[in-house]
């Protein structure tokens, strides 16, 4: 299985793994998200900001429950999103390391179980 995206070396990092964390959101624009809705600041071309980790921006960036969305609206830089998208993350989605309030993910090229 490949990555959606084409990703820098060494990334994912040896921490993440194919794994599930049932489900996550996302920030997005539109109430019917398209792939690309889904994809990293790296593939919609974005400057990192600096000492931003390259593998980290070549990733989606996904919460793990609606109390950490809920925290997170008031960030400046998220209040342009409207709504938040609800993904199925399963064994052969993709991989993500174990964190407590962020997810970062690099799908497969596969992985198209959203639930929004």
């Amino acid at each position: 299985m490949g990555f959606r995206e084409t990703l820098p070396a060494g990334c994912p990092p040896p921490n993440a793994h194919d794994g599930a964390c049932g489900t996550a959101f996302r920030f997005v624009s539109s109430n019917s998200p398209d792939a690309g809705a889904f994809a990293s600041e790296a593939a919609k071309g974005g400057t990192p900001p600096a000492g931003v980790d390259l593998c980290r921006w070549a990733s989606c960036s996904l919460y793990p429950d609606l109390e950490t969305v809920t925290k997170k609206t008031k960030l400046k830089n998220l209040q342009k999103y409207s709504f938040v998208a609800e993904l199925k993350i399963s064994i052969g989605s993709g991989h993500l390391p174990r964190t407590t309030n962020h997810i970062d993910f690099w799908m497969y090229d596969t992985f198209g179980e959203l639930y929004l």
